[in-house]
C-alpha cells in the first residue's frame, strides 16, 4: 500500500505528483491520483467504469512478474512419405 497521509489536505491532491487535483482513486489500494500516465494506469472497460491503479501499485505487481524464455523450436526432418503398392 501506499505511504499513508495524516492530512486533509492531501485528499484534494495526487498523492504522486502532489500537484493536480484528484480526478481517479486508485482500485487496489484507495489512493487518489490524477489522470497523468507518470501518475497511473487507467485500463478501460467496456460499458463499466475504468480500472484504475496509481503508480505505487503497478510498480508492485510489476515485481511479481516472471520473465519466461521459451525454448527455441527445434528442426525436424521428417522422412519422404513412401507409397505401397
Amino acid at each position: 500500500m501506499a505511504p499513508i497521509r495524516y492530512s486533509v489536505v492531501y485528499l484534494d491532491y495526487c498523492t504522486t505528483c502532489e500537484n493536480k487535483k484528484v480526478i481517479q482513486c486508485c482500485d487496489k489500494c484507495g489512493d487518489s491520483v490524477c489522470e497523468n500516465p507518470k501518475c497511473c494506469t487507467i485500463y478501460p472497460q467496456h460499458k463499466k467504469e475504468d480500472i484504475v491503479f496509481c503508480k505505487y501499485c503497478v510498480d508492485m505487481i510489476e515485481k511479481k512478474f516472471k520473465e519466461v524464455n521459451e525454448p527455441e523450436p527445434t528442426n525436424r526432418n521428417y522422412i519422404a512419405s513412401q507409397e505401397i503398392t
